[in-house]
């Protein structure tokens, strides 16, 4: 609400008792906060109260409106300004880890390389990880590792002896064990439930195969807000203020979606999910960067509506793998956006998927 310096009965106070130029009694008394509520709970209170916001403020906001006003403007204020910066730092360098670990998945990992590359100790380190990703960083891995398994399991023909070499694991005894112990399910059982299988239905795929250079994306997390329209079209939007805030050039610009994993192994909750712009450089650090590696892409478009991508991605992995030369090399792919929903019509929207791939060879090729 309004802060009336003109009237001192309206204002806060600090610790030695004198008035605050920065908040009102309603926050601030002997220099500690009435109530220490999150920026998230202060917004919940207001949608609550949507009533007397619009009385206070003269406004006619709807919740969405509101919502998406105070999600743009507490972050500015000094109430929350110094923990919003505190964790999007942190997030920033735990992102940076975790995009590090996905392209050295396989290395040894020194938990003092780790550290020197985020600038926290060890204890810090452990602590924020652990709070932003939701497991410590051993398990972190692990859990990497054996889903990399699990997709080789799924989608090629290698033994479990070759998959467990591929993957860091002594042996396929030493695979078996970790296995059955994260999903549950032994390594042939899971072959069997989670293994595409080929239709039946000859539906016309058309597909090209292209290297790429390694790209870099300003992106954001989507979490569970894809749960959500108009959660996921806050996403979006804070993208596109983004975009034109920075004056990125749109002609040499593309805006992807990024998937790091299989919703088919992962669990729906632990999906790596962003959306986010292609840069020319290396993006500016206000949002996270993800690097999309370099390498052979099979590409596939997809003409119309958005809810029918995921039948597509069902048609490439039950009818266009087998009966390609390729593997599908990880579970990563992404998405380009080739124009815009705001000013294209349903039928005529056009995306490109691309998925990584590795021509099929023998095992003592791959070695």
């Amino acid at each position: 609400m309004p802060l009336r310096f003109d009237m001192e009965e309206w204002l806060g106070t600090n610790l030695d008792g004198s008035k605050s130029d920065t908040f009102c009694y309603y926050c601030l008394k002997d220099g500690k906060y009435t109530v220490d509520v999150s920026m998230h709970e202060m917004i919940d209170i207001w949608l609550r109260y949507i009533n007397k916001y619009n009385m206070y403020a003269h406004t006619v906001y709807s919740p969405e409106e509101l919502k998406l006003i105070l999600e743009k403007r507490l972050p500015t204020l000094n109430r929350w300004k110094q923990k919003q910066d505190t964790k999007n730092v942190h997030n920033q360098a735990i992102q940076s880890i975790v995009n590090y670990i996905s392209n050295h998945l396989f290395e040894d990992f020194d938990i003092n390389t780790l550290c020197q590359k985020c600038g926290m100790s060890e204890y810090h380190f452990r602590r924020v990880f652990k709070f932003i990703v939701g497991e410590n960083i051993g398990n972190y891995i692990q859990l990497l590792r054996l889903e990399y398994a699990a997709h080789l399991l799924t989608s090629t023909e290698y033994t479990l002896s070759q998959i467990a070499e591929l993957s860091g694991y002594q042996s396929k005894y030493s695979i078996a064990k970790a296995f059955k112990k994260h999903f549950r399910v032994s390594t042939s059982l899971f072959k069997e439930r989670f293994t595409p299988r080929k239709r039946n239905a000859h539906t016309l795929l058309t597909s090209r195969i292209i290297m790429i250079n390694k790209m870099f994306v300003s992106c954001l997390e989507v979490g569970k807000a894809y749960e959500n329209k108009f959660q996921y079209k806050m996403v979006w939007d804070k993208l596109l203020y983004y975009a034109r805030f920075n004056r990125i050039d749109k002609k040499h610009t593309n805006f992807v979606s990024l998937s790091l994993d299989n919703p088919a192994i992962t669990p729906e909750d632990k999906c790596r999910f962003y959306l986010g712009i292609i840069m020319n450089d290396i993006p500016d650090a206000k949002l996270n960067t993800i690097q999309i590696p370099n390498g052979q892409y099979a590409i596939f478009r997809h003409i119309g509506s958005y809810d029918f991508l995921c039948d597509l991605y069902r048609i490439i992995y039950e009818e266009w793998f087998p009966d390609s030369q390729y593997y599908p090399q990880n579970t990563f792919s992404f998405e380009v956006y080739i124009n815009s929903p705001c000013d294209t019509d349903v039928p005529e929207l056009i995306t490109d998927i691309y998925i990584p791939v590795v021509k099929k060879k023998t095992f003592t090729d791959i070695k």
